[in-house]
């Protein structure tokens, strides 16, 4: 209940409580002081606790927005102390398995490393992710240190349209069929940039690499790299990944950047059964 509406039933309820303490004898009333008024408003609500009724009723006949509020307050008060829900938890062995095909094998990903690999690490990331581009080193130890390592790259673009746009850059390169040597250059070239990465920075980077940023323009700007996008946000969200960078190795989901030695160790522990 506001605090007005209680000040004001408790000024009523004490004033009729104080008139009763009142109509004590007059030299004793005269020596009175607020301790003695105070306890004698106590014994009196004791004693007769019925007296508050009339005064509480009228108060809230004369203003019912008082008892609207205090319900209010109330069913916030229980909300608060409720525990949240938990989010339903993903199933990251049956998350992979369901989408294994846009997973490992998607028309337009950016694959790096050796591209018929026996092990597999897919990584999840944005252009202008300060950790991925910490993440970037991992990434290149990988390659260099595991020989049948095939890194798959997916564009998750989360942190702002200049983002989304690199996006699309980044994919219709696959358009133009570039060497797994040549994906990873522009990747790298990319995550190495100062400032924020957008659609003009991803054309020039592309462009010092020999490729048609006319064409490449184009090509971003087409309903196949929009799908390509898409189905990657929506991989993202079937495997809980809602941060940058995400990993998927084996049957596990691993968010954040954990660093090459935490990855080799996951590469290298067989799969669950």
């Amino acid at each position: 209940m506001p605090e007005l509406a209680l000040f004001r039933m408790r000024a009523v309820a004490a004033g009729a409580l104080v008139a009763a303490a009142l109509a004590m004898p007059g030299a004793a009333n005269a020596q009175m002081q607020r301790a003695d008024v105070d306890e004698a408003v106590q014994r009196y609500l004791i004693a007769h606790p019925e007296a508050l009724g009339p005064a509480i009723e009228k108060y809230l006949v004369d203003h019912p927005e008082a008892l609207r509020a205090a319900l209010l307050a109330l069913v916030a008060k229980r909300a608060a102390s409720q525990p949240a829900p938990a989010a339903a938890a993903v199933d990251a062995r049956q998350a992979i398995a369901d989408n294994a095909k846009a997973l490992y094998a998607a028309p337009l990903q950016t694959t790096v490393g050796t591209a018929d690999g026996t092990r597999t690490v897919v990584e999840f990331y944005d252009f202008n992710c300060g950790y991925c581009r910490k993440a970037l080193g991992d990434t290149l130890a990988l390659i260099a240190e595991e020989p049948n390592l095939r890194v798959v790259l997916k564009e998750l673009p989360i942190l702002g349209p200049d983002s989304v746009e690199a996006a699309k850059v980044a994919i219709a390169l696959q358009m133009h069929h570039p060497s797994a040597a040549e994906s990873l250059e522009f990747h790298r070239r990319l995550l190495a940039t100062q400032g924020r990465v957008d659609r003009a920075k991803a054309l020039k980077v592309a462009a010092d690499l020999g490729f048609n940023a006319g064409e490449l323009e184009k090509d971003a700007a087409s309903a196949e790299v929009n799908e390509a996008l898409q189905q990657n946000m929506r991989l993202a969200s079937a495997l809980g990944i809602n941060g940058t960078p995400g990993y998927v190795v084996g049957d596990s989901v691993i968010p954040g950047a954990v660093g090459a030695a935490a990855l080799k160790a996951r590469i290298a522990a067989p799969k669950q059964p």
